[in-house]
């Protein structure tokens, strides 16, 4: 009988001492998450398209109706300024010259000499999603890993820290030649 009984409390602790399985994450949970209205960050923005290849510095400021872009070289100096509002956006360069267009994406596309869905990077650079954007993969807590939007697979290898809320650190989009990769040195939401 006390034999019986030492194997029964060993099995108990035993059972104690095994973690409990932890739940998969819902792929799609991050559909709930509420856009961002307002953020900035700096960081590095590297665009490939075929033989184009860019590689500048980026401080921008995202607000309702409002993002402002400053694009910098390897050394800092000021390569373009980019504003955009309701009323369009304005691209200036460090010589004075200004020139105009409907939006922000549209001149960045010019600047950097990739055609790509620049409109959508306040969602993407934050992990959040469009309707209709296919969550592919998500990491260990429930996080985008990867997702599928309008034909372009983006990619978020690396966060900021390692909390369920915690922002991208580096994102990567693709879709055929075309590659953008942005590291966010420093998030202000």
């Amino acid at each position: 009988m006390r034999a019986t009984f030492a194997a029964l409390a060993a099995l108990a602790l035993a059972a104690c001492a095994t973690p409990a399985p932890v739940a998969p994450p819902v792929p799609g949970a991050h559909l709930v998450r509420a856009a961002l209205t307002h953020f900035s960050l700096e960081g590095r923005l590297q665009v490939r398209d075929g033989e184009q290849n860019a590689i500048v510095g980026v401080d921008w400021q995202h607000g309702p109706g409002r993002d402002e872009w400053l694009f910098t070289g390897p050394l800092g100096q000021g390569l373009a300024r980019i504003e955009a509002d309701a009323g369009g956006a304005r691209l200036t360069l460090p010589d004075g010259q200004r020139r105009d267009a409907s939006s922000a994406a549209e001149l960045a596309e010019s600047l950097l000499g990739v055609s790509a869905p620049l409109a959508l990077l306040p969602l993407w650079v934050t992990a959040r999603l469009q309707q209709g954007a296919e969550v592919r993969e998500v990491d260990v807590l429930g996080r985008l890993a990867r997702v599928v939007d309008q034909g372009w697979t983006i990619e978020y290898p690396a966060y900021a820290t390692e909390t369920p809320e915690s922002l991208p650190r580096r994102v990567e989009v693709h879709r055929g030649d075309t590659r953008l990769r942005l590291i966010v040195d420093a998030w202000n939401p």
